[in-house]
């Protein structure tokens, strides 16, 4: 009974301990794109000093099959376009369902970045 019992007990230790661990989830080829892409770490820094800051994030998304990202606010009184910039900080187009990247873009994305001071409550 001892041996069944220690045996049990190596196969569960053995199973938990050999658990292979996951990968992280590269984006633009980095764990962290907000500090490691320069153009990125530039924005964001210039966003949490302007006066509109508080408003702004930052998510990231996918556009045929790239990862792009999407600079939004919530600005009550502003009327804004929205950006979409590929991985080297090229403006690539704009949020529009007439002329420009399908909003439905937005459906998957995940925010990456919100200013210090965030006043939104999405």
């Amino acid at each position: 009974m001892k041996k069944l019992i220690s045996s049990l007990l190596f196969l569960i230790v053995f199973t938990f301990a050999c658990k292979e661990e996951e990968e992280p989830t590269l984006i633009c080829g980095t764990t962290d794109p907000v500090a490691d892409l320069p153009w990125l770490n530039t924005l964001t820094n210039e966003l949490n000093d302007s006066y509109f800051g508080v408003y702004y994030s930052i998510s990231k998304t996918t556009f045929e099959g790239n990862d792009v990202f999407v600079l939004r606010n919530c600005c009550p009184n502003c009327n804004s376009v929205i950006p979409v910039y590929s991985c080297t900080g090229d403006q690539i187009g704009i949020l529009s369902a007439n002329a420009g990247i399908n909003p439905a873009i937005m459906d998957n994305a995940v925010v990456i970045w919100k200013g210090d001071l965030y006043a939104c409550t999405s």
